[in-house]
Formats: C-alpha cells, sequence, structure tokens
C-alpha cells in the first residue's frame, strides 16, 4: 500500500512523501487507542498534502489541520478520521478492527444512527477519496457537471484508462485518468444516473479532454 500512497503524492505533483508531523500522528493515535497500518502509513506519507486532504472533504487530526478537530466525533464504536465538506457524511474504522493492517470503512449521514459500509479495505478508500479530492483541486477544471445516464458512463469506460481506486465512497465513484495529470471521476447518482466531474494540472489536456468527453455524454459541441 506504501507505493500506492507514493504514487498519489505523484498525482499531486510531489516529488515526495508529505507527512502529517510524528506529534500530530500520536495524538491520533491515543485517541483512537491505536491505528490501523493503512491509516497510519497514509498519515507518514500522504497526511500533510492540503489539496489531497481538504480540497473536498477532510482529513482530521487533534489540532484541526485541515479545519475540523478529530475530538468532536466521540471514538465509541467508531474511530472517526474522515468528514464530508458540511458535515453530513463522516468516515470511520470499527474500534473493534483497530488491530487489523486494513479494516473496511464505513459511513453515516445520520450522525451515527447507522452505518454502513463503504470500502472492504481502508487503504483502498483513502486511495479513492484521494482521487476524488484531486478532482476538486487540480488547477483546471470544468464547472459544469456533467449528466449522464448508464450508457454515458459505459462509454467512458470504453474511451479512457481505467484506475484502480474506485470505491463505494458516497453511492459509488468509478475513475478515468486520460492524461497522467488529467482525472475523471463518475459518481453514481441512484436514479438519476450519473454525474461526471473532470479536472487537470494541465489546461491543453483539460481542452483535449472536453473534446472526448462532452460528445460521448451525448453534449454537443
Amino acid at each position: 500500500m506504501e507505493e500506492r500512497y507514493l504514487e498519489l503524492c505523484k498525482l499531486f505533483g510531489l516529488d515526495a512523501a508529505s507527512p502529517l508531523s510524528d506529534k500530530q500522528i500520536e495524538e491520533i493515535r491515543d485517541y483512537f487507542g491505536g491505528l490501523p497500518k493503512a491509516l497510519e502509513s497514509y498519515y507518514r506519507i500522504c497526511g500533510g498534502c492540503s489539496g489531497m486532504n481538504s480540497a473536498q472533504d477532510f482529513l482530521l487530526t487533534a489540532d484541526k489541520t485541515y479545519h475540523y478537530d478529530l475530538k468532536k466525533w466521540e471514538c465509541g464504536d467508531y474511530c472517526v478520521f474522515c468528514v464530508e465538506n458540511q458535515s453530513v457524511s463522516v468516515w470511520a474504522f470499527r474500534r473493534s478492527d483497530i488491530d487489523k493492517d486494513d479494516p473496511p470503512v464505513y459511513e453515516t449521514y445520520d450522525n451515527g444512527k447507522t452505518w454502513f459500509e463503504t470500502c472492504d479495505r481502508l487503504s483502498q478508500y483513502l486511495i479513492s477519496h484521494a482521487y476524488l479530492n484531486a478532482v476538486f483541486s487540480f488547477e483546471y477544471s470544468d464547472e459544469d457537471v456533467i449528466e449522464a445516464d448508464e450508457s454515458h458512463a459505459k462509454a467512458i469506460a470504453e474511451e479512457f484508462p481505467h484506475v484502480d481506486a474506485d470505491s463505494g465512497l458516497y453511492t459509488g465513484v468509478k475513475f478515468y485518468q486520460p492524461f497522467d495529470d488529467t482525472l475523471i471521476a463518475v459518481m453514481n447518482n441512484g436514479e438519476e444516473g450519473y454525474q461526471v466531474f473532470f479536472a487537470s494540472r494541465d489546461e491543453d489536456h483539460l481542452e483535449e479532454t472536453a473534446d472526448i468527453l462532452y460528445p460521448l455524454c451525448g453534449y454537443e459541441e
């Protein structure tokens, strides 16, 4: 998983790891009573990258590095480590899984009344969330949300290289990468179909992607 995390750093244009400090990590460990290996490794490689951890949703720390205070969420049966930008959804691992290397991740949007599994591996969840934050933090993006149906989603999958960063995040998301610095996120929007977002660190690559993506989704040029 460490290699995948280092790949995330490259995705965000970093030449090396961008960690949280040892003090920050120990504060989190003390609050939870331990740390799964997948989460600690992420903290030590990617935890200090602002775009990766606060562009759309927020990684939690005890010192509010990314706005929200970890200790706002009581650490009961679930240890909450990430929060959605409006504090509606939060993501956690079970306290009973704290000694596992790569436990499942659970989400709640009703203040912990009900929890459902959003990813079977913590490392995959972190990678998926990093890719989603990339789409919302890259310099060049299209402000419009592309509304798509099943046929459009299939066409995107056939046209662009798929990235192993999918998860059940929110209602499910898949990622495609036309260029090393360009991403497409296809989010399942339930009965309403799909929502498609894309962004790039290169303006020309964004335009090239748009020229293919919009017609694929039934939009006229």
